[in-house]
């Protein structure tokens, strides 16, 4: 690893120390209340309506959940058991909140975040991630604004798609 990508790491990391503040404390109840509904239907790679609107929410929480839009991460385990937490508006990770990942059972069926300033695509730190997983990752979604993008590890296909409301003969 790269001198500034270290750099660049330690820099996320501190600011995630420095940044955080948990303004919503409940911000984790909707997405586990929507798992315990949706949890046995859920397509990760080739994502189902409930798949869909169990991602919706963990954007919404994302957006809406604190004092600014936050990246958030959803792991689900090999047990379907999920873990949870916030970060900044650019960098998630489980700094400072290591008791979510408590019991976690690898290989982790998906691993999802989001990036609430819009695009969903993997940046270079998402495949850092995804490729020091590799073996024990089996999927990887990003949520961006109205878009998401799922990639299977294993075949390395992705799937990225947009959505939102469309009225016939509207332009872009």
């Amino acid at each position: 690893m790269s001198e500034d990508k270290v750099t660049q790491i330690v820099k996320q990391v501190k600011e995630v120390e420095e940044e955080f503040d948990m303004t919503n404390e409940d911000w984790k109840e909707p997405i586990s209340q929507l798992w315990e509904v949706c949890e046995e239907s859920m397509l990760w790679v080739y994502p189902n309506t409930e798949t869909e609107a169990f991602l919706s929410q963990i954007w919404k929480q994302s957006l809406e959940a604190f004092d600014k839009p936050r990246e958030v991460q959803v792991i689900v385990d090999a047990k379907d058991d999920i873990y949870m937490s916030v970060g900044t508006p650019g960098f998630v990770s489980f700094l400072n909140q290591e008791g979510n990942t408590e019991g976690m059972k690898l290989p982790i069926k998906c691993w999802i975040h989001t990036h609430p300033f819009g695009m969903a695509y993997f940046s270079g730190t998402d495949w850092t991630t995804i490729n020091t997983w590799k073996g024990e990752l089996e999927s990887a979604i990003v949520l961006g604004d109205a878009q998401y993008l799922a990639y299977d590890c294993e075949s390395q296909i992705a799937k990225r798609i947009e959505y939102g409301m469309y009225n016939e003969g509207e332009e872009e």
